[in-house]
């Protein structure tokens, strides 16, 4: 049944609309190339423009990114959920994403301390972004690199319990196809060297700046589909409550209150959703590690310039692209996810993920010492920064690439999407805006800590005790979900 601009669905009907779950998946797809398209340029870009920039300020300026994200990723989950619209809030995000891409593209009208200007794109995009999660994509300023914040519940409201790891698995294609676009325009981009080109005084045209122009014109294409394509739909039980609530504040203390409320009396299995709140730390912060320091140890371990680090980031995130896609493919079109028991399969791919790390640590049968610090190219292992560039070994970094891309490429895919079916099912038929917006910020709270951590871990002691941690937290979490197999499995059949 339609109402105005929003579709109203009977509670008891269990059935899937296609039609708004691909214009979901094309809202998302087209946010996340916005997005993707920058990937490894950040970093060198900081780098090239404000040489007092340096690791740990990098992780600075991505933990304040991810704060932005996290404060408003629960505004805009409470504002979809009290004017039971998706809408307006996608479009509020994608207003002030315009804004940051314009201040990105000013930034050398800027005569000192532009890293601080960086530092406040991101936290910008970080805001406008946090309608949109993150935790498929490497690059900071792709913070909408998963499904949606507010799409995700709009996802589980359009399908039905049967469909719904197909439905997830669209949006998570959307996404995966921009990990291939982004980088291939990228690679094409890589071709214009800084300073590249004066388009008018102080705007230019380059390797690093190209991405940011094609990303501002995917937004505003972005605003015009959300405006003109995208239906509003809630359940028919809350259609008496929309004149009532929409009178309300949006956002109140008695409010939050209420809701916590509701879900308290509601019938639901807190332990399990605490369970994959804790359990999504791990895919979490393997990515919010490799997106503070992969272009990072690219140039300070293996000696790459800004040019080669794009370049070869871009070429590892096609080849990651290409094989994730061809598993959710496999999830749309062959129904993976009713053939395979999710919740096995987030099991067996959370320890996939963490032997990646075990067999990438740098030994010495399988490293080299780093390659210390160039002056022209402004890349290697400088000792002043520094202190272990004299003994640190490295990793071969094709070994390193093809492996990430041989197993975690359908892991993580996989993972998510397992994990985002499991947590659907266990939250039932209810509205899961909020809920699906605190799974959001326990990815902004790690997204937070991890950035500093990881990039001062690094300038003290370089890789070797990272990837430690890193396999440490994906067994460890393997083991949790092991012991809570058995409970959840009373929810999947």
């Amino acid at each position: 049944m339609n109402n105005g601009d929003s579709l109203v669905v009977p509670d008891s009907e269990d059935t899937t609309n296609w039609r708004l779950i691909i214009v979901a998946g094309i809202v998302s797809a087209l946010n996340a190339v916005e997005n993707s398209v920058v990937g490894m340029g950040e970093w060198p870009y900081m780098k090239e423009i404000d040489k007092d920039a340096t690791a740990q300020f990098f992780g600075m300026a991505t933990s304040a990114s991810k704060c932005g994200h996290a404060l408003f990723a629960l505004v805009f989950s409470i504002w979809s959920y009290k004017t039971h619209s998706v809408k307006i809030p996608l479009l509020a995000s994608r207003l002030i994403a315009i804004v940051a891409c314009m201040i990105y593209l000013s930034i050398e009208y800027v005569p000192d301390g532009k890293r601080y200007v960086l530092m406040s794109v991101y936290i910008l995009l970080g805001i406008a972004n946090s309608s949109f999660r993150s935790h498929e994509n490497y690059s900071k300023l792709s913070v909408s690199s998963g499904a949606t914040t507010v799409l995700r519940g709009y996802i589980a409201m359009c399908s039905s319990t049967q469909d719904r790891p197909r439905a997830f698995a669209v949006i998570g294609l959307s996404i995966i196809v921009s990990i291939v676009v982004g980088p291939m325009l990228q690679l094409i981009f890589s071709s214009i060297p800084y300073p590249g080109y004066q388009i008018i005084a102080g705007i230019r045209f380059h390797i690093y700046s190209a991405p940011i122009w094609f990303s501002f014109i995917l937004t505003i294409l972005t605003v015009f589909f959300i405006a003109f394509f995208l239906q509003d739909v809630h359940r028919a039980s809350t259609e008496s409550k929309l004149e009532e609530e929409s009178a309300r504040p949006i956002i109140s203390v008695e409010q939050i209150k209420d809701i916590i409320s509701k879900l308290k009396r509601s019938n639901l299995d807190w332990r399990l959703i605490a369970v994959c709140l804790f359990v999504k730390i791990a895919g979490t912060f393997s990515h919010a590690t490799m997106q503070s320091i992969m272009s990072i140890l690219f140039m300070v371990q293996y000696g790459w310039s800004g040019t080669e680090t794009v370049r070869m980031g871009s070429m590892l995130m096609v080849g990651f692209g290409v094989l994730s896609c061809v598993v959710l493919l496999l999830y749309i079109f062959c129904r993976l996810g009713q053939i395979l028991p999710q919740e096995k399969v987030f099991l067996v791919c959370t320890i996939a993920s963490g032997c990646v790390f075990l067999i990438t640590y740098p030994y010495e049968f399988n490293s080299s010492p780093v390659v210390l610090y160039n002056e022209t190219t402004h890349a290697g292992c400088n000792p002043l920064e520094y202190s272990w560039c004299e003994t640190a070994m490295a990793v071969n970094p094709y070994f390193f690439m093809i492996l990430t891309i041989l197993v975690s490429a359908p892991s993580i895919p996989m993972m998510h999407t397992a994990l985002d079916t499991v947590y659907s099912r266990i939250l039932g038929n209810v509205d899961q805006s909020v809920a699906q917006g605190a799974m959001t910020i326990v990815d902004d709270i790690v997204f937070m800590v991890t950035p500093v951590f990881t990039t001062t871990l690094f300038t003290l002691l370089g890789v070797g005790p990272l990837w430690i941690i890193k396999s440490s937290v994906f067994f460890a979490i393997a083991a949790v979900w092991f012991l809570n197999l058995k409970k959840i499995r009373t929810h999947m059949y």
